[in-house]
């Protein structure tokens, strides 16, 4: 691959990780919903699907640009295995989210309560920044699995 594509690449993967981050603060963020009602709730859940989509166009990003630089690299099948079984479980995760997030705001516009649907949200939100974490420390020290 050539040097100048190898930098594209290396600046997609940088800012698509950079976008991924949002599923860090996801479980700190997502605990406001169980405090809010009927528009306000409705609303905040608009904002928390969108900064889900962009986590999961992100994702594929991360998913093209770094597959692009392992197969230019030399990293152990074990680093591999687990950065890109890391990757899955956030890809999982987020789309879990994503349909707990059209319950909670189907069942706040119909009145119904939203704690349950708030709960399982802020769970699969904790999975996934703890999976981005994980792959994050991994991806800067390959040498950990070498």
């Amino acid at each position: 691959m050539p040097e100048s594509v190898q930098h594209v690449m290396l600046f997609l993967h940088v800012i698509s990780a950079l976008l991924l981050g949002s599923y860090v603060v996801f479980p700190f963020i997502v605990g406001r919903a169980a405090s809010l009602s009927g528009a306000g709730q409705e609303s905040f859940m608009g904002l928390l699907s969108t900064l889900n989509r962009i986590g999961q166009f992100s994702l594929i990003v991360t998913f093209i640009s770094g597959g692009a630089m392992v197969s230019e690299g030399s990293f152990s099948g074990l680093w591999m295995a687990l950065a890109i079984i890391l990757l899955v479980i956030v890809g999982a995760v987020t789309g879990m989210i994503g349909g707990r997030i059209k319950k909670l705001r189907a069942n706040s516009a119909a009145g119904k309560n939203t704690a349950a649907d708030a709960a399982k949200i802020k769970t699969f939100s904790w999975i996934a920044s703890i999976a981005v974490i994980l792959a994050i420390v991994i991806m800067t020290n390959p040498q950990i699995l070498a």
